[in-house]
This record gives C-alpha cells, structure tokens and sequence, in this order.
C-alpha cells in the first residue's frame, strides 16, 4: 500500500464536506465536489443511506437545521479500512439551529460527535467515501431528545 496522506490533507477533505453540509447544497453537487459515487451515510449499527438516493434523502432529513457549525476537535486515528480506503476517526463538536413554528425563538442543539470516515484516493483528489456515526457526548436537553428519537429529526418527550 502506498504512503498514507498527511493528517491535513484528510482534515481538508473532512472539512470541506461539512463546510459543503453546512451551506445545504444539492446531493449532486456534493456529488461532484467532494463524495464518491457509493458514498454511504448513517449511525453505526443501522442501516445506512447509500448512493445519490441516500444522499438526498441524508440531506433531505437535515434539511430544517440551520445556522450549523462542526469544528474537528480532534483526529484520534489514522490508517487502513480492509477494503483499502483511508479510515480516519474524529471528535468534532456540533452545533445545530432549528425553529419550528409557531415556537418564537429556535432551539439549539450542541454536543460532540465520534465519526468514523472512510476517504478514497481519487485520482489527485481525496473524497469521502462514508460517513459513519460512532457515538455523542456532551449533548444538550435539545439534542439528547433529538438523539433518543427512533427517527432522528423526531423531537421525543421526556
């Protein structure tokens, strides 16, 4: 296998796809910019959203966020998925707005995030291949019931 790439080439790549989330772009420009064509999405241990199909409709239930932040905390390790592709996990600490009528302020959701990303070499390019949700932590009363929910985006009652 050749050279691993440097810890802010992967960093770059990571961060330009959730710079790319954070502005609600369409699932065929991420697509173009960032993904590889069987890109995979979702929290560990359920099904996962795959394709450009999974990808709309990631998106589509992300959708009524805004004002989104995601800053990489840290990267905790770096190596080889057995099918290959570079396998990095990180700690990233979020950040999520949402209002919903006819509530009068929006609700913010924070916490931290564990993923799991797998990102191919494409040419002299590096996309993503998968996003993987390993966990949370330090979620707020917003976020803790948005998690708990058994369709995320479903706000539960405590």
């Amino acid at each position: 296998m050749e050279c691993l790439p440097q810890p802010p080439a992967l960093y770059s790549a990571i961060d330009t796809y959730l710079s790319m989330l954070q502005r609600h772009p369409t699932a065929d420009e991420m697509m173009a910019q960032i993904l590889t064509e069987n890109f995979e999405v979702g929290i560990r241990g359920d099904d996962m959203l795959q394709g450009i199909e999974g990808l709309r409709e990631h998106l589509l239930e992300r959708e009524e966020f805004f004002d989104e932040r995601n800053e990489i905390k840290a990267m905790l390790s770096v190596g080889y998925s057995p099918h290959g592709d570079i396998e990095v996990t990180t700690r990233l600490d979020f950040f999520l707005r949402r209002w919903k009528p006819p509530a009068p302020t929006s609700d913010e959701f924070t916490g931290t995030a564990f993923h799991t990303w797998r990102i191919r070499s494409v040419g002299e390019r590096l996309r993503i291949a998968s996003q993987i949700v390993d966990g949370f932590a330090n979620l707020n009363d917003n976020a803790r019931r948005l998690i708990a929910s058994p369709v995320l985006g479903e706000d539960v009652e405590e």
